[in-house]
């Protein structure tokens, strides 16, 4: 083989790892943007446990939340299937402090903090 023939097959490969690659983020970022989260309204929710999933391709979430005295007392993640994410997971501190899910974003986990986001949505808007 020659080494014009080495260095086009290098370049082809390369180009096909920056278009997966590229697709990939473009798939991530429009599943991100559809997540679903919906009105909390803990005034009118009865205290107990409730649960939550959200997922995208590449992140899935489920939690517990446990509401107590119209307050957000606890959240469990049971699942956290996540790339570089799992930082994320200390979001839920913020949210009981904060008695919402819409708090700000892990920096660095991004993706896993609007899917904690969206699965504690889930577990206490959804209808």
């Amino acid at each position: 083989m020659s080494m014009k023939w080495i260095l086009t097959l290098v370049a082809a490969i390369g180009a096909i790892l920056v278009i997966v690659l590229l697709s990939m983020s473009a798939k991530m970022e429009n599943e991100l943007k559809n997540l679903k989260y919906y009105e909390m309204d803990l005034d009118n929710l009865e205290d107990g446990t409730y649960q939550g999933r959200a997922e995208t391709t590449f992140v899935t979430v489920e939690v517990v939340v446990a509401v107590s005295d119209h307050k957000i007392s606890r959240i469990d993640i049971l699942k956290h299937d996540n790339g570089l994410g799992k930082k994320a997971e200390n979001i839920v501190e913020d949210m009981v402090k904060r008695n919402t899910y819409d708090v700000d974003a892990i920096s660095g986990a991004t993706s896993s903090s609007q899917v904690i986001k969206s699965a504690v949505s889930n577990a206490l808007g959804a209808k």
